[in-house]
């Protein structure tokens, strides 16, 4: 290797080629040593002996895959990370928002969600035996079922479960329970909605909560099919 006799570089162009090699020289010397590099063999020799000489440190590290996040923080840190706007960041939603009231303005013009001349369903359900009656009510506007018990006593330690029958179909699907006080009301989900027209009610008296099968499992105590009401 070269000898630190000859350069006046600290510690001599042996000691500089390791620096070199590591990226440690200051830029003044680094432009100094790359100079006399492309015309001294000894010195280029140098460099490979101690590019050779820390490689082999490395052997015996076993190679770790950095974290896929890595590469994104060290480019902000290099870089910076510039902060979107308020505008940038709500730009989304505002984005969304237009779209789904396009959305429903196209679909309540087009008549698909048109529930303006729908008109109101009713079924009237009675149980002479247990002086028991009910008032079915379905309100299109609202996508919502009422029910009202104008006379009869809740049966004691029982509930009073409701069913839909759709016109397409003989399976009953359960809408919930009576209320023991009170107006029931039941909002629809749009499928049940677009069954109401045509459908039959039906009340079951189950075990307390319905039933848990999701058919009925008591005596059916009333059934009427609901109907539009003449002014």
């Amino acid at each position: 290797m070269s000898g630190p006799e000859d350069t006046d570089l600290p510690g001599g162009w042996e000691a500089a080629a390791a620096e070199y090699v590591l990226g440690l020289l200051p830029e003044d010397e680094l432009r100094a040593f790359e100079a006399r590099l492309s015309q001294d063999r000894d010195l280029q020799q140098d460099v490979e002996a101690w590019s050779e000489y820390f490689a082999a440190l490395t052997d015996p590290v076993e190679a770790v895959a950095p974290p896929p996040q890595l590469l994104r923080r060290i480019e902000d840190r290099l870089f910076g990370r510039k902060r979107p706007s308020v505008w940038q960041q709500i730009l989304p939603y505002l984005l969304g928002a237009v779209a789904a009231a396009a959305i429903a303005w196209a679909a309540m013009f087009s008549g698909l969600l048109d529930f303006r001349n729908k008109p109101d369903l009713w079924a009237d359900l009675e149980t002479p035996s247990r002086g028991l009656v009910l008032l079915a009510h379905y309100a299109p506007e609202s996508q919502t079922f009422m029910m009202q018990r104008d006379a009869g006593d809740y049966p004691a330690g029982r509930s009073l479960e409701i069913w839909m029958i759709p016109e397409e179909g003989d399976t009953p699907i359960s809408l919930g329970l009576v209320a023991e006080d009170g107006l029931t009301q039941i909002p629809m989900p749009q499928q049940l909605a677009e069954a109401m027209d045509g459908a039959a009610i039906a009340i079951s008296e189950e075990e307390p909560g319905g039933s848990p099968t999701g058919v009925a499992q008591g005596p059916i105590l009333s059934i009427a099919q609901m109907a539009p009401r003449d002014e």
